[in-house]
């Protein structure tokens, strides 16, 4: 039997070459190998795509929850606040449909001042002290500048309070700031 013969071309060369057919057949099963590998590393591309789709709908489905939980854990925080606040609101109904008359009324009205600031201060909520300290742009807002005798940049007056929350400034005290007259 005769030997079929058969060219290539070298890729890398650009010249034919001539191949035997035992050659051939070797190149034969290399190409099968080749395609078992290309197959093989295909299947796992799919895999992987498959797990890291999977691993993305699972992170979408976590924050979804942690916005829900952040959502209901700010409603619960919330309501409890509003439930301590309740009595006051209660008082203050009574003390509006009361027949309460000069200073008794002024009195039921700061016994329930005083009770809103402590259920507030047990929440967090401080008062920002002012008058007569240096002016401080992070806990004041200047409103006003007066010129006289008083020390260069110093609160004069409150005109309206100012509040931390946790040690952090929720609202600052307006004021007027004191320069210096000549």
């Amino acid at each position: 039997m005769g030997k079929t013969k058969a060219q290539t071309k070298d890729i890398t060369t650009g010249k034919y070459q001539e191949i035997t057919e035992e050659g051939l057949e070797e190149l034969l099963i290399r190409i099968e190998e080749l395609e078992e590998e290309i197959q093989e590393k295909n299947k796992k591309i799919e895999d992987d795509l498959s797990i890291l789709q999977r691993l993305q709908a699972e992170f979408e489905n976590y924050k979804k929850r942690a916005e829900r939980e952040r959502v209901d854990y700010t409603e619960r925080a919330n309501a409890d606040l509003v439930l301590r606040l309740l009595p006051i609101l209660d008082n203050f109904e009574r003390a509006l449909s009361g027949n309460y008359t000069g200073d008794s009324f002024k009195k039921g009205m700061e016994m329930i001042f005083s009770q809103l600031i402590t259920v507030l201060e047990r929440e967090g909520l401080s008062l920002i002290e002012a008058a007569g300290e240096p002016f401080d742009p992070y806990y004041h807002e200047a409103v006003l500048a007066v010129e006289g005798d008083y020390d260069e940049d110093t609160v004069t007056e409150e005109l309206e309070k100012g509040y931390l929350f946790k040690n952090k400034v929720l609202r600052p005290t307006k004021v007027k700031v004191g320069k210096r007259g000549d």
